[in-house]
């Protein structure tokens, strides 16, 4: 989390005015450097075996990768072309499980539980308040009055 914590900041603060794809091709530079030079520290006695997958699981791996490629490009878009701040785009993050559980009773018709159920209720009273208090500390920066708790 704090490595996504670093990276929500940065992307917000001091690469926000390049544009998605610079930055994606960047950042999945980085990403494939790190695995392969990964890949050769891992020495062949630690007991890793590398199988590529076949069939319908290479297709399911490639389309994969290309969710997340755009799933990363969204998310790294709304810092750079949507200008997000940090607050608001983060509070996204805190809906992935409830997102994941969704999509997981489409495919598997597996229910959440009383403690999930409890859980996303949670996540979304939090991404409330976060928003709220990102409300109040732009309104103190343009010295506005802070707004009332009315329905």
């Amino acid at each position: 989390m704090v490595f996504y914590a670093v990276s929500n900041v940065l992307l917000e603060s001091k690469l926000s005015k390049y544009n998605t794809f610079t930055l994606m091709i960047s950042y999945l530079s980085v990403i494939l450097f790190i695995s392969i030079l990964g890949r050769f520290l891992i020495k062949p006695n630690d007991g890793l075996i590398f199988e590529f997958p076949t069939g319908w699981q290479l297709l399911l791996v490639i389309a994969l990768g290309v969710i997340m490629f755009a799933a990363d490009a969204f998310y790294i878009g709304a810092y750079t072309v949507g200008r997000g701040s940090i607050m608001t785009i983060t509070c996204i993050t805190v809906m992935f499980p409830v997102f994941a559980a969704l999509i997981k009773f489409v495919i598997n018709r597996d229910l959440p539980n009383m403690w999930q159920i409890s859980g996303f209720a949670l996540a979304a009273m939090a991404i409330m308040l976060v928003a709220k208090g990102n409300i109040v500390q732009e309104d103190k920066k343009k010295n506005l009055p802070a707004p009332t708790m009315q329905p």
